[in-house]
């Protein structure tokens, strides 16, 4: 290209030298000697533009090279001052629960903040990238400028751009692992808070019933009829009471064949936080219990199954599986968050009978009844095991219905992915390798065990 080039100007000084000599009157004498001169400087800042831009290739190239030993040192550096390096990931830490929170709950900025919040969260992603960029683009600038101004800067520029790029690859992993910690932490907290703030009434209010509603005690035992039967347990049923939303009563049916009334009696509350279905009274043989919404997960028990034909059955299986499976994956998530508060407070859920969660479509969601006390010398573990094989009802599907549940397949599985990521979220134990009935839940909806 240079070659074509200086041929082309060489023609031109050649033309301009046949019509303009130093003695043609009229002219202005040109000096070809200069003009040449003139043209090789020209070519010359070509050229040198060109070696400036292959310079910041080369920069950038050196540099990535480089980075590998800069994200080395930015590490040592921090086990040499743990002190600095916690400080930086507490505040991640924080940031990220705190974004988690308002996330959640933007209300609790108050009117003026949460709009604006709310608007910030929907394009946190991007202000995050353009952070980043501008932070990125503000270490390459200098060495890019000595370098553009200096050839002879190259080497050193390159080991200074790749000692940044290298410490902000190891600063932006450690707080990046910090602030997802801080919003799964939050996650967690937030989801339990509401959990909590959905708490039913407590025995003052089932107390208060009688005397503002002028109900006497003398009609909850008329309550327990055939048409308010809501479901059954491992040793009573659960009846609605016609007076009040907020309880309902859990009767005997197997110790007591004759159940008898008494005097209201309060009971301690095992979780007060939450409700969970749990006893905050008693009349005699007559528990009284938070209610819970939804309709119990799995098929009819055998006693009720007895009294109804298989298609009707499976009917009340199929709609549990389809509206198991349809519910958001926040569902499963507080179900699995709420198991994991259950442990910690020393309490136990019953996966051995499919009834004991309830399935709230109106508010997609789960509910947990029949919750009891752990033993305090072998404390139960719970697992994911415990919420896909009471939701999947593996007896009913594997051994009650003649295809195994082939038809329902799609569904099953789409209960144990939603599960499985629950579990994980909410930071459940486990599920051990000798978990058989787990290892059965996964063939009934044709996966591979894990």
């Amino acid at each position: 290209m240079s070659v074509g080039l200086n041929g082309c100007l060489e023609g031109i000084l050649i033309t301009v030298g046949l019509y303009v000599t130093p003695g043609n009157p009229g002219m202005t004498d040109i000096n070809l000697e200069a003009l040449a001169k003139r043209a090789e400087g020209s070519l010359a800042a070509e050229r040198t533009l060109s070696e400036k831009l292959s310079d910041q290739g080369e920069l950038l190239g050196g540099a990535l090279k480089k980075a590998p030993e800069g994200f080395k040192t930015a590490a040592k550096e921090a086990l040499e001052h743990p002190g600095d390096t916690t400080v930086m990931m507490a505040a991640s830490f924080g940031l990220g629960v705190a974004v988690s929170l308002v996330s959640r709950r933007p209300d609790l900025l108050g009117k003026t903040l949460a709009p604006v919040v709310e608007k910030t969260m929907l394009h946190g992603g991007k202000l995050l990238t353009g952070a980043a960029l501008v932070d990125v683009s503000y270490k390459t600038a200098t060495p890019a400028y000595e370098v553009w101004k200096d050839h002879n800067k190259l080497e050193s520029s390159q080991a200074l751009l790749g000692a940044r790029l290298g410490r902000s690859a190891f600063d932006y992993s450690l707080n990046l692992g910090a602030g997802a910690s801080g919003f799964l932490t939050g996650a967690r907290v937030g989801r339990f808070a509401e959990l909590a703030a959905k708490t039913a009434p407590d025995f003052k209010a089932f107390e208060g019933i009688f005397s503002k509603r002028g109900v006497t005690m003398e009609q909850l035992p008329a309550n327990v009829r055939p048409e308010n039967f809501l479901g059954r347990g491992g040793n009573g049923a659960v009846y609605k009471l016609d007076f009040t939303d907020d309880f309902v009563v859990k009767v005997p049916e197997f110790a007591t064949k004759s159940p008898k009334s008494g005097p209201l009696q309060k009971v301690d509350d095992i979780m007060p936080e939450a409700n969970i279905g749990q006893p905050v009274a008693k009349m005699g043989d007559y528990l009284i219990l938070k209610k819970q919404n939804g309709f119990a997960a799995g098929a009819p028990d055998t006693r009720s199954r007895r009294a109804m034909t298989p298609e009707a059955a499976e009917a009340v299986y199929a709609r549990s599986i389809n509206e198991s499976a349809a519910l958001p994956q926040s569902a499963y998530d507080e179900l699995a968050v709420m198991m994991v508060q259950l442990e910690k407070r020393g309490l136990q859920f019953d996966p051995s009978k499919p009834g004991n969660i309830l399935i709230d479509t109106a508010a997609k969601r789960f509910n947990l009844v029949d919750i009891s006390p752990t033993s305090s010398t072998n404390p139960r573990h719970h697992t994911v095991s415990d919420i896909i094989v009471p939701l999947m009802d593996n007896y009913f599907t594997g051994s009650v219905l003649s295809d195994k549940g082939v038809k329902y397949r799609a569904q099953l599985a789409q209960i144990i992915d939603k599960a499985t990521k629950a579990a994980r979220t909410a930071s459940m134990h486990p599920a051990g390798a000798a978990d058989s009935s787990l290892q059965y839940s996964y063939k009934l909806a044709g996966l591979t065990p894990p």
